[in-house]
């Protein structure tokens, strides 16, 4: 019996080990890991600005192997996202981006991430024409805003009191002196409007249904001091209408007279340029004198070396200004004395060629800016095509005005520029404009649409370029930000394609483009596009913003 016992539990025992290994063996057969999403995290981003969500994710199956290219993802709210993998938040706040994996076999994994979209902080919007802006409070809503064609034009509706719809814009005003303003206008009602000073009113006026004229003055306080002053014309009352503004001006006693840098020094103000030369340029000990050495020159071009000095000056259109100075120079060489707008403008107020400067000797030049070409004052001293030491010293400059000035507010727009024989049709919408070209030319400059000039201040690393862009065909496009009224340098360059899916394009800045005179460029004219006809190209909510670094 006991025998009979042990056998039975050998048995059992036998029966279970291989009921066990059975199993386990079934279990191995079976068991699928879960794919992973390795890499997924919060993060911030630009409005309506490209990024890429897939930096750093992917998708990993221990027997599927790399999936991240089968990961779903979803975005809540809706936001756009590209086959490429690169999303575009079109408003400013949080959204959910989850990432799914799904293996072979149908077992999947999720990993949600917070994204936060942030608006750049603006510095120009071009739907704002010549320094005026429109705004709107309470239950007031803009229809139209901007250059239409070539008009600026406001249309709005649900406006219940005046300061509803405000049209401003900022002035340089100098305390005590009488400003008399004139904007002509055309309205399609009739109304008082108030007109404020820094939030301030003023005065009261009378609109007109039609084309008229809309005067009034202002004194600011403060005697003597100038400073920059938002006058603003209150529409709302106005309820809903269309108000074109067809040009503005200004009037104001020109009191600029006599020497315009008592006390100067030169010290901090004189920047050296050596581009394929060598040399240095230096200011004396007491200011009054700065020195340019160029060691070595460039065998032909006179402008690769030479002293850039900073007046520190805004020249005025109308004003006669008298520009005085001591030269002197080492060798009997020729080099000039440029008076110009901006250190890198190509506006030249008055060019002194000087053949022989080895007798110090006085010079004095003359010359009146006008409404074009009125800005900072700069002077560069180029020696660049010849091996010398200049000096300049005991620099004035006298100012004469006589009488009133009037300054004369343009409205610019974008324009079109064809060139041989070749067309474009361009219409113009609230800082917008589409371009319609029936058939491209070869050279990119033949076919372009050039925006109107714009100021940055400070370096021009601190900005970026956007806008929206979208055509019937794809368009090969070149896009710059240029020095107004040249080309070189470039504050922005790129070639790229404008595709059929509407889409937002950003540009970095460099640091050329700080302090002074801007335009946008975007040429179409190109040997691929040739293969297109009627083709409609469409440019929108161009803007310049300020650079944040910690989301770049």
């Amino acid at each position: 019996m006991k025998k009979n016992t042990i056998k039975i539990a050998i048995v059992i025992t036998v029966a279970a080990l291989l009921l066990a290994f059975v199993l386990i063996g079934c279990d191995e057969e079976t068991v699928n890991a879960a794919p992973q999403v390795d890499g997924a995290h919060d993060f911030d981003c630009i409005v309506d600005t490209p990024v890429d969500i897939l930096d750093g994710v992917a998708a990993l199956d221990d027997e599927d192997g790399d999936i991240t290219p089968d990961m779903a993802i979803t975005i809540t709210p809706e936001a756009e996202l590209r086959d490429n993998g690169y999303a575009v938040f079109p408003e400013e706040g949080n959204y959910r981006v989850t990432y799914t994996a799904t293996d072979s076999t149908g077992r999947s994994t999720s990993e949600s991430v917070i994204v936060s979209a942030v608006e750049r902080e603006l510095y120009m919007d071009f739907s704002e024409v010549s320094g005026f802006k429109c705004t709107t409070s309470g239950g007031a809503a803009l229809t139209d805003n901007g250059m239409y064609d070539g008009v600026y034009r406001i249309k709005a509706s649900g406006a219940e009191i005046a300061e509803d719809v405000s049209l401003s814009r900022d002035f340089t005003l100098t305390g005590g002196e009488e400003y008399r303003f004139s904007y002509r206008y055309y309205s399609s009602k009739a109304g008082r409007v108030n007109i404020l000073a820094d939030g301030v009113a003023f005065a009261v006026k009378e609109i007109f249904k039609g084309e008229n004229v809309l005067e009034f003055s202002y004194v600011p306080l403060n005697k003597g001091e100038s400073a920059e002053v938002e006058i603003s014309v209150l529409l709302g009352a106005l309820e809903e209408f269309e108000f074109y503004l067809l040009g503005a001006e200004y009037t104001f006693a020109q009191n600029i007279d006599g020497e315009l840098l008592q006390k100067f020094s030169l010290a901090g103000r004189v920047h050296g340029r050596f581009d394929g030369t060598n040399g240095n340029a230096w200011v004396s000990e007491d200011g009054k004198a700065a020195t340019l050495e160029v060691t070595s020159a460039h065998n032909v071009d006179i402008w690769r070396g030479g002293m850039f000095i900073d007046t520190g000056l805004t020249v005025s259109a109308g004003v006669e200004y008298t520009v005085s100075y001591t030269i002197v120079s080492s060798e009997a060489k020729p080099f000039e004395v440029i008076l110009k707008r901006d250190q890198w403008g190509e506006n030249r107020y008055d060019t002194f060629a000087i053949s022989d400067a080895t007798t110090a000797s006085r010079v004095s030049r003359t010359f009146i800016p006008d409404a074009d070409n009125a800005g900072a004052f700069w002077i560069y001293v180029q020696s660049g095509n010849e091996v010398n030491n200049i000096t300049i010293s005991d620099l004035s400059v006298v100012a004469k005005s006589d009488g009133n000035k009037t300054e004369v507010i343009t409205l610019k727009d974008f324009v079109s520029k064809q060139a041989d024989g070749y067309q474009g049709e361009l219409h113009t919408f609230g800082g917008s404009f589409t371009y319609t070209i029936p058939s491209f030319a070869p050279t990119d400059w033949q076919q372009q649409v050039i925006g109107p000039e714009f100021y940055v201040g400070g370096s021009g690393e601190n900005y970026v370029v956007t806008f929206k862009a979208k055509a019937s065909k794809p368009v090969v496009t070149i896009f710059a930000a240029v020095l107004y009224g040249g080309w070189d340098p470039t504050w922005v360059w790129s070639r790229f394609t404008i595709t059929e899916d509407e889409q937002v394009y950003t540009f970095f800045c460099n640091s050329v483009g700080g302090n002074r005179l801007n335009n946008f460029v975007w040429q179409f004219g190109s040997q691929a596009n040739q293969a297109y006809n009627d083709v409609k190209i469409e440019i929108s909510d161009v803007k310049i913003s300020y650079k944040d670094a910690t989301l770049d």
